[in-house]
């Protein structure tokens, strides 16, 4: 029997199978229901209420009425949990968006930076063409093609034979 709030906080919280933060929620939910009693009580008789009324009270409830507690806590956990469920979505989206934005600013600085590697790519690459190209011409202009190197063999030898000088074959 339930005489008063130590016994409801027994019977919802201590000695309770249900999680304690339900039982604390379905007390207070009780005790919100004594205090505004009282203060009915209080309105209608203009005076306060007495320990044996409240005893009364206490003892008057049905035992459903403590069942009725623990939904009414259970629906205000429910709905607590669906809020800062939705609000910690809420700020998860607004930082994905936020990343968002600042990844679209930085790709669009990339290519300013991309272009300027380019060009920079572009005069490395045709220097290195240039100098290629330039030592390419200096060999060929400078290094004898076979025809001239036959020909330089050929007057070589005739003056070899003009000069008396042997020749080996």
């Amino acid at each position: 029997m339930i005489s008063n709030s130590k016994d409801v906080y027994k019977h919802l919280v201590e000695d309770s199978d249900v999680s304690w933060l339900l039982g604390l929620l379905a007390f207070a939910v009780i005790e919100e229901r004594r205090i505004e009693w009282m203060a009915h009580q209080e309105q209608r008789n203009g005076e306060a209420v007495t320990e044996d009324e409240i005893r009364g009270w206490y003892e008057q409830q049905p035992e459903n009425n403590l069942f009725r507690a623990k939904a009414e806590a259970e629906n205000a956990l429910q709905i607590y949990a669906q809020e800062l469920e939705e609000e910690i979505l809420d700020a998860e989206r607004a930082n994905i968006e936020e990343e968002m934005i600042i990844n679209e600013v930085r790709s669009i600085r990339r290519p300013l930076a991309d272009f300027g590697l380019s060009v920079a790519a572009g005069f490395v690459s045709a220097f290195i063409f240039a100098v290629l190209l330039t030592a390419l011409a200096i060999i060929i202009y400078w290094d004898a093609s076979p025809v001239d190197v036959g020909r330089f063999l050929n007057v070589d030898m005739s003056e070899r034979v003009e000069n008396g000088e042997k020749t080996s074959k």
